[in-house]
């Protein structure tokens, strides 16, 4: 068995350290287990989230939408992003125009092959993240841009990705690289953990890529304690 993981929302709150505790035992859980990660963030920010012994432990680290992939340190793939720069003129009238205060810098995060934006912009505090994401569950502000993005720009995909951004890359260049990888390199079943397992959510396309090939499971986690009970039976 394979076991995938998503990162923010899934081993940490988002964008934070992982629980201490709780890294206490997934360290623990995972020393006899074959264990990935899959993430829009990129290395960098992985290491700001998990520990190094946890990150040394991995079978392999799927970083930004998994258009990048690393085992034991070294760079096994990379993709480049193909962007029309009709989407950033489209991207900058949704930051104008959009009702949502206040709106932070970094709206624009560059990261290999991909794009992460933000109304709110990734130099928010964790406040006002928060107040974002409350904004963003009443107005759908997110969900709209991306549909814009996917139902206009046919070689690009958009999908929502953690408290206050979505995530866009070239279309089929999205989290399921990492378990199209390891049924094709590893084999075996994989057993997927993640937050935004729904249809605009950037955890969708593995949770399809599973349905699809019928070579695993996947749960949708909400917090690290649903986790931890769940990985104690496995």
């Amino acid at each position: 068995m394979n076991y995938l993981f998503d990162i923010d929302g899934t081993l940490t709150s988002p964008r934070q350290p992982i629980n201490p505790k709780f890294e206490d035992f997934f360290f623990n859980w995972m020393q006899d287990k074959s264990v990935y990660l899959v993430t829009g963030s990129d290395m960098k920010k992985v290491k700001e989230q998990l520990s190094q012994r946890i990150i040394d432990s991995c079978a392999g680290i799927f970083c930004s939408m998994a258009n990048e992939f690393y085992i034991k340190g070294k760079l096994v793939y990379s993709n480049e992003l193909e962007l029309p720069e009709k989407v950033l003129e489209y991207l900058n009238i949704f930051l104008m125009h959009s009702a949502y205060s206040p709106k932070r810098s970094n709206n624009f995060e560059y990261r290999k092959g991909m794009l992460n934006f933000s109304i709110a912009g990734r130099n928010s505090s964790n406040e006002e993240r928060e107040q974002y994401y409350l904004y963003d569950l009443k107005n759908n502000e997110r969900r709209t841009i991306a549909n814009f993005i996917n139902s206009n720009f046919d070689t690009l995909e958009a999908r929502i990705g953690g408290q206050i951004s979505i995530d866009i890359q070239n279309k089929g260049n999205n989290k399921s690289l990492a378990s199209k990888w390891i049924r094709k390199n590893v084999g075996g079943k994989i057993l997927f953990f993640g937050d935004k397992t729904d249809k605009d959510g950037n955890d969708y396309d593995i949770v399809q890529d599973i349905v699809d090939s019928g070579d695993g499971e996947w749960y949708d986690i909400q917090s690290t304690r649903q986790l931890k009970l769940i990985l104690e039976t496995k």
